[in-house]
């Protein structure tokens, strides 16, 4: 219990540096007001924006496990907590933004989701004593 606790917490801390990945990668797409696209823009927008993300945030769960070094169990432990905890944060800021079907309405999404799953996973994988 005590592992999935401290996996939670730096599944949040992982979490703040991805939403700190999406803003760099958006930074070349200029300073448009976003809100005041039409629904269809906007959701090509947040497409882009989490498909450009995806691979820096495997990339930060990648280097996450390798600093904890899990074995195989505690690696797939890290990998579902680490995605769960940021499906539930994006589930959380869809709801307060109402935008919960812009943001789970792109591919996107699912794709941020199976790079932070696989970082995880790949470190185990290339890392089996």
């Amino acid at each position: 219990m005590k592992a999935l606790v401290k996996d939670v917490l730096f599944g949040v801390v992982i979490f703040v540096v991805v939403m700190i990945m999406e803003f760099l990668v958006t930074l070349p797409f200029g300073t448009q007001d976003v809100w005041a696209l039409p629904e269809a823009e906007y959701r090509q927008y947040l497409n882009l924006e989490f498909l450009l993300t995806a691979i820096p945030a495997g990339l930060v769960t990648y280097l996450f496990a390798r600093w904890q070094k899990p074995d195989q169990k505690a690696g797939w432990r890290k990998a579902w907590t680490w995605m769960l905890v940021t499906f539930v944060m994006y589930f959380a800021i869809g709801i307060g933004n109402g935008n919960l079907e812009d943001i789970f309405g792109v591919l996107g999404i699912y794709v941020l989701l199976a790079f932070m799953f696989a970082g995880p996973l790949v470190y185990v994988l290339f890392n089996q004593d």
